[in-house]
């Protein structure tokens, strides 16, 4: 545990350095102002994510654009109305890498970036006006419980002392990377530079983006991008100011696909909607599963624990289950064997929801008492065809899978 001492060190350098040598675990929350802060945290001394309590859902475009990640909106969705915590971001980023939608080395390049990113902007605030920071030893936060990244903290932090270094010396100190660039006499401005830099940069500097997020969309270095544009900050052809965080990346998707008033049809003459149980510790799994049975005329329940997903079935009762082959605390053959203990779910189909094909696999999912098997990554068509072949006939089942029409690339 950290010392008075180390916790009333003077600097965030300081700091630092004193969490990296004590191997410390848990948090430190970060106060400049009513909207500047920012949380780290740390496990045994290491930095495992860090985030921005003004700029999260702008930061995570900012990446998404600069790191190439193409997302589907629908895996947003969850996120976005669930992200009153400080690590919603690195819960999103988790269960894309986990659902084989980004790859290991993104994840990390955007860890990383996100964190020296916030380190930068704490010193440049450091050097500006009077912080609080705020320890919180052995945080029982979720995130130390599944840490993917353990950054190299002194690494990190000289990294980050160094980008202030050149950013303060090349006489940019009082401009924030975070602020709007606004373009106030824009003829001026073209007749000074290139029609072919006008061209890459004139439509972007608009009272709405940050220097960040034009580096972003420009694929420049932030630096190089702030240099060039100081001389026309000072003579007034452009100008700064603070702007807020981006709304809700994605508004509601509405499912506009004609084939849906057909299944509605078709579901009305049911008597009885089937239920469909998917029990996976990944909100994306989940809001996936959500949205193709909900399209197509069922009832679903989406189950995130394993320790409550014994009582929500028997309380629900699916035609169906599928089940997340890892999960924390029990894995699905745990469950599965637990199902079909109860009478009431013994004939119930149990599908197993797997990244891997092994026939080692294949046989104990056989031995636990499941009924069939799934590939990861999901995909409607096989997942419709599962339902088809074990509780009901394909009469209101879409010809062709409703998520092609809602596929969309952020851009």
């Amino acid at each position: 545990m950290l010392s008075t001492t180390n916790i009333n060190a003077p600097s965030l350098t300081n700091r630092l350095i004193a969490i990296s040598r004590k191997q410390f675990t848990g948090s430190l929350n970060v106060v400049a102002s009513s909207t500047d802060k920012w949380s780290l945290y740390f496990f045994r001394g290491r930095i495992v994510w860090g985030c921005s309590g003004q700029y999260s859902r702008r930061q995570l475009r900012q990446h998404i654009i600069r790191y190439q990640v193409k997302i589907n909106p629908i895996n947003l969705h969850p996120f976005q109305i669930n992200n009153n915590h400080n690590y919603w971001i690195y819960q999103l980023l988790c269960s894309l890498l986990q659902e084989q939608q980004i790859t290991r080395e993104q994840f990390d390049q955007i860890i990383k970036s996100i964190v020296l990113e916030i380190l930068f902007d704490i010193l440049q605030q450091e050097n500006q006006r009077k912080i609080s920071y705020k320890i919180e030893p052995n945080t029982k936060k979720n995130i130390l419980n599944w840490p993917i990244v353990l950054i190299d903290t002194k690494s990190i932090l000289k990294k980050a002392v160094e980008n202030w270094c050149n950013w303060s010396n090349s006489g940019l100190k009082h401009f924030s990377p975070n602020f709007g660039i606004v373009l106030s006499q824009p003829e001026q401005f073209q007749a000074q530079i290139s029609p072919t830099l006008y061209n890459k940069l004139g439509k972007l500097i608009n009272s709405q983006r940050s220097l960040r997020d034009i580096a972003s969309k420009t694929k420049s270095d932030q630096f190089r991008l702030a240099k060039f544009l100081l001389p026309h900050i000072q003579k007034g052809l452009i100008k700064l100011k603070k702007i807020p965080d981006i709304p809700v990346m994605f508004p509601h998707l509405q499912q506009t696909n004609p084939q849906l008033s057909k299944q509605g049809e078709c579901s009305q003459e049911k008597e009885n909607q089937l239920l469909i149980a998917c029990i996976d510790d990944s909100l994306i799994v989940c809001h996936q599963m959500k949205q193709i049975f909900t399209a197509n005329s069922f009832d679903f329940v989406g189950i995130n624990s394993s320790v409550k997903a014994i009582i929500t079935l028997i309380e629900r009762k699916p035609d169906l289950i599928f089940l997340d082959l890892i999960m924390p605390i029990a894995n699905g053959y745990e469950i599965c064997a637990q199902i079909r203990r109860i009478s009431a779910l013994k004939e119930t189909p149990v599908i197993i929801l797997t990244s891997s094909n092994r026939l080692i696999d294949r046989v104990r999912a056989t031995m636990a008492g499941c009924t069939d098997y799934l590939i990861k990554p999901i995909k409607e068509k096989q997942v419709l065809e599962i339902v088809n072949k074990y509780v009901t006939s394909s009469s209101c089942l879409p010809q062709k899978p409703i998520s092609e029409t809602l596929a969309l690339q952020f851009s």
